[in-house]
């Protein structure tokens, strides 16, 4: 393998990297990916055929130009996102500089440029794809910086780099192998001890944050049908113990809506109160004397674009780094403005029904114009019963049992999609059922509301955690019963939600554990993590588990009384312990003999013989080579010099072995040049 191939390989896979990372973030145009992938293909094909360049100079400097300018209107002008706006202009670069002649300075823009690749890829994804990315770059970026130190220097001294086999050598793979090995430890320990701050490297006005599809302060007919068609994960949730025997799904409660229009639910009032906080814990409601326990629930909730928090049924306590809180009438948790990345927070829920809050108001009653038919259907559904529990079971049992559920042609276009959907199609997706269900128990004076949030999830047994995904998006509906409090109904049929459990095979249960635990200890690594480190270096008593914890010579002593034999088990560890050590000593410096002393000592003897030339009026240059000093001293008539520096680069140069006849050889040769004289004759 020559040494320009392996250049060239290595060069462009440094490149490769970092556009790559760019490309998985999914946050760079099209028109910048194709540019970016076409100048990558197009150089390397050059260089595999050995052609010029595409772009000379004057075309380079002149495309340079209108990129540079290009970026400015987009962040000036057109108001795109800077971190973007960098990132598609460094990959615009790059595609030129490929296209262009390379020299040295050439290749070193690039390499630099492939550097804040993957910065911003760094700043643009929290993906776990990108881990793989960087300690790849990790890895490969010392060997390439080596190699083009190498054919610099190589080409600096008119030599050929594909003509010096020496450069590439086993030495040098362990010399990069090493240096690895120090920045990747150098890296962990940064990572691990650098002070953690709030915000971001480039914070909120610089990066943008991946939203998924997901919900807002209102609910159009139809819109949850399109989040269920979507895969992506809204929320990974870890729960203190199994749900209760009586609850068959879990709820994942995110917004309560109360004002319905004929298309859409929204909320009718503003009526907010900001949540009072000690320090990250923020008490929504006090808790109160119930038949079940609250249950503890971790959540990691991807950016969904709405403020709603999301919880199983009823929270009351609410921890994590989420700045304000605000709740409102409804029980509706909110932040202040959507999260654009991640969060994590945990929240205790209680799971058993009632939601205790001040008598409802009109607003539950609320209705647009309906068709009359519903009106009386819903009479229909409920004569003869008086209770307003029983109307509502009813009312859920006859949705439950005549209409189907499906996401196709749902009857959103139609001037009234509710009368639609309850007279003739009577088919639709859970917002038409709940709808249907509030508006119907409205008709009776009874009041209710619309809930959106997440139904079910899938069990991860790797992690021990419920996996939510958008596909998990659901409504249903809450009733106030006077003495209990809202109650939830769900009048949407029975249907498998989300992907079907054997489609998440253990291939894809395994790779979303290991993106949850990227997400755990590698994005939201912070301060209380790092304390948590230090305190453990703190109690080394602590590293062996907690069975040694608390645990006194007393202890010790009582335990060896109990069992004398321990007394002469812990005597000859203790002798032991001293002769283990002398043993690793004297082969560490056995060792370092063979690779260290056999040099030392050809080096020892290169110095008496240069201080022998310096008395007979030889001195040696800096710089000079022990092969150009012999040359100029020796001349026609210094075999003898000649000798001896073959013999000191033999020797010194080589790898560990036994020179010791060379090195006598050596001595030899010091005598018969400290008596020889003609050697000296030729001094110029």
């Amino acid at each position: 393998m020559s040494f320009r191939f392996l250049f060239l390989v290595s060069s462009y896979l440094l490149i490769f990297l970092g556009m790559f990372g760019l490309f998985m973030t999914e946050e760079i145009s099209l028109p910048y990916l194709a540019l970016a992938a076409t100048g990558f293909l197009f150089a390397v094909a050059r260089e595999a055929r050995g052609g010029k360049a595409l772009l000379p100079p004057l075309v380079q400097n002149f495309v340079l130009a209108a990129v540079f300018i290009h970026a400015l209107l987009q962040i000036f002008v057109l108001r795109e996102l800077p971190l973007i706006a960098l990132a598609q202009f460094l990959l615009a670069l790059q595609a030129v500089k490929l296209l262009a002649p390379k020299k040295g300075k050439d290749w070193s823009l690039l390499y630099l440029l492939s550097f804040f690749s993957i910065l911003s890829a760094s700043a643009l994804s929290v993906e776990l794809f990108f881990a793989g990315v960087f300690v790849a770059y990790l890895f490969l970026a010392p060997w390439v910086l080596v190699l083009f130190q190498l054919k610099g220097g190589a080409e600096a001294a008119g030599a050929d780099p594909n003509q010096e086999p020496r450069l590439l050598s086993w030495r040098l793979f362990r010399l990069i192998a090493s240096i690895n090995f120090v920045l990747f430890a150098f890296t962990l320990l940064l990572f691990v001890t650098f002070p953690r701050i709030g915000g971001g490297l480039f914070g909120d006005v610089w990066a943008s944050g991946s939203a998924v599809i997901g919900f807002s302060d209102h609910l159009a007919l139809g819109e949850v049908s399109k989040i269920q068609r979507n895969g992506a994960v809204a929320m990974r949730v870890t729960l203190s113990r199994p749900p209760d025997q009586g609850e068959k799904e879990l709820y994942w409660r995110g917004i309560a809506l109360d004002h319905f229009d004929g298309r859409k639910w929204q909320k009718s009032t503003s009526d907010t109160v900001t949540v009072r906080r000690v320090g990250e814990t923020y008490r929504l409601r006090a808790p109160v004397e119930r038949r079940s326990a609250l249950i503890h629930q971790k959540i990691i909730l991807e950016p969904t674009g709405s403020t709603a928090l999301f919880a199983l049924s009823k929270p009351v306590m609410i921890s994590g780094r989420l700045g304000y809180l605000i709740l409102d009438s409804m029980g509706n948790v909110l932040t202040l403005h959507p999260f654009p990345f991640q969060i994590s927070y945990e929240v205790l829920s209680y799971l058993e029904p009632g939601w205790n809050d001040e008598p409802p108001g009109k607003n539950f009653l609320q209705l647009p114009d309906l068709h009359p038919r519903i009106a009386s259907l819903s009479r229909q559904i409920t004569a003869g019963l008086s209770d307003d529990y029983e109307k509502a079971r009813a009312l859920d049992r006859y949705l439950r049992e005549n209409y189907r559920y499906t996401l196709e042609d749902l009857p959103v276009a139609d001037e009234d999609p509710l009368a639609a959907f309850l007279l003739d199609v009577k088919q639709g997706n859970c917002e038409f059922f709940a709808s249907s269900m509030a508006i119907m128990l409205r008709s009776q004076g009874i009041p209710a509301r619309v809930v959106n949030g997440y139904l079910g999830g899938e069990w991860n047994p790797y992690g021990e955690y419920y996996l939510i995904r958008q596909s998990n998006a659901h409504s249903w509906v809450e009733v106030y019963l006077p003495g209990q409090g809202w109650i939830r109904f769900d009048p949407t049929p029975s249907v498998p939600r989300g992907r079907a459990q054997a489609l998440f095979s253990s291939f894809t249960q395994l790779a979303d554990f290991l993106r949850l635990n990227w997400y755990r200890y590698v994005i939201n690594f912070g301060l209380a993590d790092q304390y948590q480190i230090f305190k453990v270096l703190r109690r080394p008593h602590n590293w062996l588990g907690g069975g040694q914890r608390g645990l006194s010579l007393g202890d010790l002593r009582t335990r060896f009384t109990a069992n004398p034999r321990g007394w002469a088990e812990l005597g000859a560890l203790i002798l032991a312990l001293p002769l283990i050590w002398i043993g690793l000593r004297k082969l560490r410096r056995g060792r370092k003999a063979l690779s260290r002393i056999t040099p030392h000592q050809a080096t020892e003897r290169y110095r008496r013989f240069l201080r022998l030339c310096a008395r007979r009026g030889f001195k040696k240059a800096t710089g000079e080579t022990a092969d150009e000093f012999g040359r100029r001293i020796s001349r026609d008539r210094g075999a003898l010099v000649s000798e001896f520096t073959s013999l000191y680069q033999q020797v010194r140069f080589s790898s560990p072995n036994d020179f010791s006849a060379d090195l006598k050889q050596m001595d030899e040769l010091l005598i018969d040049l400290r008596k020889t004289k003609p050697w000296l004759e030729t001094r110029s």
